[in-house]
């Protein structure tokens, strides 16, 4: 390229000197006449011969002065604005390519807003692509991360701002708001965010283990402390008592650390709910698993299960597969416990929206979300969305009960669930973990006609590669 530029150069100078020897034979010329026409006394061959003589002079100059020499000064000084470009063009690579390696979401402005570079990070942040050419207010929906690059953008000093985002999943966020000033260049905003989201949940998940902890171990712990004192007292020579009461404080020694166990399964998937999972994982092969793991549970207490999958082929999903292996082991769980004795429980997985209680044409009632709004939070076509369902043929919920089955430690029956075994949690940690797959679940009770819980899920848009 620089061949050819310095080619074009002496070309270039080359035309110049070609026109200033025409300008400069036209001006003496023009002299001579004017001599001429003033001095009619002079001699019009002396004239001629000077002009002539200026002419071969000027003619030989430029023979022997090489059109490189001409050009020489004009590469040198596009030689130079070439190197200061090519110095310049490095410094922006290195600074985009440390922005593309940043893990946090980076943006650059211009003055009115507009995003004129958004790193991957930035992206994946916002869940879109494309983010560069768009307005950073209808980008980012922070009022007052904008209203500080308005501030900056009016030449205000640098400043640091915390904000929220709003969605299935809460994050706490903190951005750098700053000029960019460059020599002979015009001002641009740096937008850098640093999610705190994984600082905060630590901080709360601390406060809500110890809160929950001490509320929910403190009446079996009660419990103990009272059997233990009976047995060193007048039960400690009662063998059949020792044996009920020790069988009781197995049972609320168990329940205890069921508990501690699902409070820290709950507290790890709140810890990571904000970050969305990586791996390709067939949603219809981890049904069939949780099943079959639990086939002896199934066994033992007569449930009958009966597994379909409307797909008829694999069902992939973006998801951690331990925990969507955990939610729908959850939910079986529930089922087998609430869904009558023996339990009957169908599950089902598929594609779009679910299969309805009240398809039959009897009332059912339902909260939580449908197929539509996971479909319409992602962007996506309802066909899209992947599903498993467990639905029992129990007594059923009440409609008021519906909206606070996520709740911690929210029973809709006691007794029975202490009786079963249950925490109260199980539920609570399935609603995190499809939170965090950006899904949604959904409950439809009807009275003496059962319940089912649907996990709606985003599809794979692509199948995973073939090893």
């Amino acid at each position: 390229m620089q061949h050819d530029l310095a080619a074009l150069i002496r070309k270039t100078a080359s035309q110049v000197r070609t026109r200033d020897f025409v300008w400069s034979a036209m001006i003496s010329a023009g002299i001579g006449v004017a001599i001429v026409i003033l001095r009619p006394e002079a001699e019009k061959s002396l004239v001629l011969i000077a002009w002539a003589v200026f002419l071969a002079s000027l003619l030989i100059r430029y023979r022997l002065s090489s059109g490189r020499e001409w050009a020489q000064p004009v590469e040198r000084v596009v030689a130079s604005e070439i190197n200061a470009q090519q110095s310049e063009l490095a410094t922006l690579r290195l600074a985009e390519g440390v922005a593309e390696a940043l893990p946090e979401p980076l943006f650059i402005l211009d003055e009115s807003g507009v995003v004129e570079h958004a790193n991957p990070a930035a992206e994946d942040f916002l869940n879109a692509k494309s983010v560069e050419g768009r307005h950073f207010a209808a980008t980012l929906r922070a009022p007052n991360v904008y209203e500080a690059v308005e501030a900056i953008a009016k030449g205000e000093p640098a400043r640091i701002v915390d904000f929220s985002t709003l969605g299935s999943v809460e994050r706490h966020c903190r951005a750098f708001v700053a000029p960019l000033k460059g020599a002979g260049q015009r001002e641009r905003i740096l937008v850098y965010v640093r999610d705190l989201t994984s600082e905060r949940r630590v901080e709360q998940m601390r406060a809500d283990f110890v809160a929950s902890a001490s509320h929910e171990l403190r009446t079996p712990l009660a419990s103990l402390l009272g059997f233990i004192e009976t047995l060193r007292g007048h039960a400690k020579d009662d063998p059949e008592a020792r044996e009920r009461f020790l069988a009781i404080m197995q049972a609320q020694a168990e329940r205890m650390q069921r508990l501690v166990a699902d409070l820290m399964s709950l507290s790890r998937i709140e810890l990571h709910e904000h970050v969305p999972p990586r791996e390709q994982v067939d949603l219809a092969a981890i049904a069939e698993d949780v099943i079959e793991s639990l086939r002896p549970m199934f066994e033992q207490s007569s449930a009958i299960v009966d597994f379909e999958n409307l797909a008829d082929g694999p069902i992939f999903v973006v998801g951690d597969r331990d925990e969507l292996f955990q939610s729908i082991q959850n939910l079986i769980d529930n089922a087998a416990k609430y869904g009558g004795e023996p339990a009957m429980i169908k599950v089902k997985t598929g594609r779009g929206v679910g299969p309805s209680l009240a398809q039959d044409g009897e009332v059912s009632h339902r909260s939580g979300d449908t197929a539509a709004q996971v479909a319409g939070r992602i962007g996506r076509a309802v066909g899209e969305i992947a599903f498993v369902q467990i639905r029992d043929f129990g007594p059923g919920i009440e409609r008021g009960d519906l909206p606070r089955l996520t709740e911690r430690f929210y029973r809709v029956n006691i007794e029975r669930s202490k009786k079963s075994g249950g925490t109260g949690l199980g539920l609570a940690i399935v609603k995190h973990i499809i939170n965090r797959h950006k899904g949604g679940l959904q409950v439809e009770s009807r009275l003496a006609g059962g319940t089912a819980f649907t996990c709606y899920l985003p599809a794979s848009v692509e199948p995973p590669p073939v090893d």
